[in-house]
């Protein structure tokens, strides 16, 4: 069995967690998240020593490998409703920016035309200056996956650095070619 499964959560205070038929809902001061667990998974809340545990009810390959998992996501939602989680991702190149237009993110990033995405529900998509995109939100799955789309728009090129990175990333430098003459 998985060593991280086996550690329980504990619940911070002012954080409330239910479990209705394997749903485990948790509400903190920035949100509230729901989440769905495996049918082999047991997911217990206990409200007098502030702990959430998760069981494995049988020994198969496929539920011991969702059995660790399924605790460092219970783990995440309560960061996530209670600090919440961040992710930066900067612009980088000549004329490359980005502005919010409504709920859509607009980023000009050399091609022939300004690329549009949708902010999606429970996120927070700020633009403290047009070179930097600040994504917050409760739910780090979420979180994760958008700054990935938006950083898959256009990867930071090892030459020059045009695109986009996430703030705390580091980008090997790659030498361009020289040139000799033949003489």
């Amino acid at each position: 069995m998985s060593r991280i499964g086996k550690r329980p959560v504990i619940i911070p205070d002012g954080v409330k967690a239910t479990v209705t038929d394997n749903k485990l809902k948790i509400t903190g001061p920035k949100g509230e998240l729901e989440r769905v667990f495996h049918k082999n998974l047991t997911v217990k809340v206990d409200e007098a020593n502030k702990k959430i545990t998760i069981g494995c009810l049988t020994t198969a390959k496929e539920d011991k490998a969702i059995y660790g998992s399924s605790r460092s996501i219970t783990q995440n939602m309560v960061i996530g409703v209670t600090q919440g989680f961040e992710k930066k991702i900067e612009i980088h190149g000549t004329g490359y920016n980005g502005k919010l237009q409504g709920t859509e993110l607009v980023i000009n990033i050399g091609f022939s035309h300004p690329v549009k995405t949708q902010v999606p529900k429970g996120l927070t998509v700020t633009l403290p200056n047009p070179n930097l995109v600040v994504i917050q939100g409760t739910d780090k799955e979420l979180v994760g996956q958008f700054s990935a789309n938006i950083r898959n728009i256009k990867l930071a090129d090892p030459y020059n650095l045009k695109g986009t990175k996430y703030a705390d990333e580091v980008i090997k430098r790659k030498a361009g070619k020289t040139f000799v003459s033949g003489t």
